[in-house]
């Protein structure tokens, strides 16, 4: 039966330590003040009513940054996959080289029992169960299970990546829209009109409304941004109508 790797490596009394991330990101909760624009400009034509829209976002958000972290938004690469899948061969292949067998680990359970709190029969029987060929043979086997260990834990590369995530944003939504809806009208153009809207003016909008965050990678020094929003409002609109109509009264 092959052993949980945290029993093989706790018998052996091995830690497991990572390695040395090679950039430098921001400290876990650094604050920056971002101040960030969008615009958003749109047209549209169907038969009856056409539109143009032109809006524009300006924002301030304080983006908290979190942990340091070795995958990026777009999930492991092919190179990490690997890492992972090599460390996992290593793992299984480290606990068939140095798990303790079936009747080892039941003795070990057996000792714990029947010693119980009794520290000087523990250590009475750690002393005995010292001198079993078994444990001798992982004794002299730690050395190279000491380098072995280095191939437990996959090489993801440097901690490198950074998310940055908007708190207390706040921001001026500015509209420039026009509307047009129209009807040729019946035969000879009777009923036909053109109803143009524009809607022009600014307001706040809901800081729960915008949606905001970075990612940082300090390693290239580069920064992208993930942005949504549903800001809405409402604005001073005007409205001029031409042409006949007919009305029944």
């Amino acid at each position: 039966m092959r052993r949980n790797l945290a029993t093989t490596l706790a018998v052996l009394s091995l830690p497991i330590s990572a390695g040395m991330a090679l950039a430098d990101p921001a400290p876990e909760g650094t604050a920056k003040t971002l101040n960030f624009s969008v615009a958003v400009k749109e047209q549209s034509k169907g038969e009856w009513a056409s539109s143009a829209i032109a809006r524009v976002l300006n924002a301030q958000c304080i983006l908290i940054a979190g942990p340091a972290v070795q995958i990026s938004w777009d999930g492991p690469t092919a190179a990490q996959e690997a890492a992972t899948a090599q460390a996992q061969a290593n793992g299984q292949a480290f606990e068939q080289n140095y798990a303790p067998s079936d009747a080892t680990v039941a003795n070990i359970e057996a000792m714990v029992e029947k010693c119980g709190e009794d520290e000087a029969c523990l250590m009475a029987a750690v002393q005995q169960m010292s001198q079993t060929q078994e444990i001798q043979d992982m004794a002299a086997k730690q050395g190279q299970a000491a380098a072995d260990v280095a191939g437990l834990m996959p090489d993801l590369g440097p901690a490198r990546y950074q998310t940055w995530s908007a708190q207390n944003c706040s921001g001026t939504l500015s509209v420039d829209d026009t509307y047009v809806d129209s009807d040729p009208g019946g035969e000879g153009g009777v009923g036909a009109y053109t109803d143009t809207t524009t809607v022009k003016g600014s307001a706040p909008v809901d800081p729960q409304a915008i949606a905001f965050e970075a990612e940082t990678d300090s390693l290239a020094n580069t920064t992208r941004y993930r942005f949504a929003t549903t800001a809405m409002g409402s604005f001073p609109a005007t409205s001029l109508l031409k042409g006949a109509g007919q009305r029944q009264v």
